[in-house]
């Protein structure tokens, strides 16, 4: 087991994120993975593969800079490649995030 365990923490987030997906299908072997990965993306095993790419680089990102730091350097790189303050506003409006996180992205943009 530890064998396994090291192998998944060497994945990191990507790794758990599968372990969870793969525990979700109720299979076993090739076809767990299989539906884990399609579970995970869109357009199929590609899509979760690229999901999984994607949440590393994130992850790594997060824990090198941190989340504010990040989410600061995104608002400010939409409003440098021309998107209007209210877009941005209305993107951040309808995300998924707190009402705290909100009202700090919301200051960040204010700000530039």
């Amino acid at each position: 087991m530890d064998k396994i365990v090291n192998k998944i923490v060497g994945l990191g987030v990507p790794g758990i994120m599968l372990m969870a997906a793969i525990s979700m299908t109720g299979l076993y072997g090739a076809a767990a993975i299989t539906a884990a990965l399609t579970l995970l993306g869109p357009g199929g095993m590609i899509g979760g593969i690229a999901t999984l790419l994607v949440s590393g680089a994130i992850a790594s990102a997060i824990s090198e800079y941190g989340f504010d730091a990040l989410f600061k350097a995104v608002i400010k790189k939409l409003y440098t490649k021309g998107e209007s303050k209210e877009t941005i506003r209305a993107k951040i409006e309808k995300g998924p995030w707190s009402k705290k996180l909100k009202a700090k992205a919301i200051e960040d943009l204010n700000k530039l």
